[in-house]
């Protein structure tokens, strides 16, 4: 909606095209253009590749694309949870992160982390003029963590806040298990705001 093209990758070029179409129904005309690409496809298009997969799939994905994610700006959201009976929790990692495992697979990538706690229903709602919250922005590439906060900054209300490098990352993974304890509690889309700054 902020006039960026967007092409979603699947492993199946099919389930990509119609998880676009699907989005286009979504956000209607005024949107840049959205098509659906199979992974390597879709990574070997983009400038900046978002990674939103279940923790499960991370790093069989991860693998699978790394040669077309060379040299490219990758931003990782994905959150490493558990559930069970008593609610999200967060899931130890051995490289530390999701964000690191992804920077220890992509050697050739500028790793971002970033996203973990953006509620996708209220970016997609278009009753929802601004979305009031900050997004955490981790990583060791100056250049990738500002030109991702000036992505973020294009979405009204929305700021894109440095929070360190991808060292600290599971920080922010792990938070995102209380914030679906939040949004649970009081039927909610809740994110983070950082003040003072």
């Amino acid at each position: 909606m902020a006039g960026h093209p967007v092409v979603i990758g699947s492993r199946s070029a099919d389930r990509a095209e119609a998880a676009a179409a699907e989005l286009r129904d979504t956000v209607g005309e005024h949107a840049a253009p959205i098509t659906g690409a199979a992974n390597a496809e879709a990574a070997a298009t983009a400038d900046v590749v978002v990674v939103a997969v279940p923790w499960e799939g991370h790093e069989p994905l991860l693998r699978d694309v790394a040669p077309a994610l060379a040299g490219k700006i990758v931003v990782d959201c994905v959150n490493p949870l558990g559930f069970d009976e008593r609610g999200a929790f967060a899931l130890a990692v051995a490289e530390g992160s999701a964000a690191e495992q992804a920077a220890a697979i992509l050697t050739e990538s500028r790793v971002v982390a970033a996203f973990h706690h953006v509620s996708a229903v209220l970016l997609l709602d278009q009753g929802v003029d601004e979305v009031d919250t900050d997004v955490l922005v981790l990583g060791d590439d100056r250049e990738a963590t500002d030109l991702l906060q000036a992505l973020v900054a294009e979405i009204p209300r929305m700021r894109g806040v440095y929070a360190g490098r991808l060292r600290n990352a599971h920080q922010v993974e792990a938070l995102t298990a209380n914030l679906i304890s939040v949004n649970r509690r009081y039927k909610a889309h809740a994110g983070i705001r950082v003040t003072d700054i």
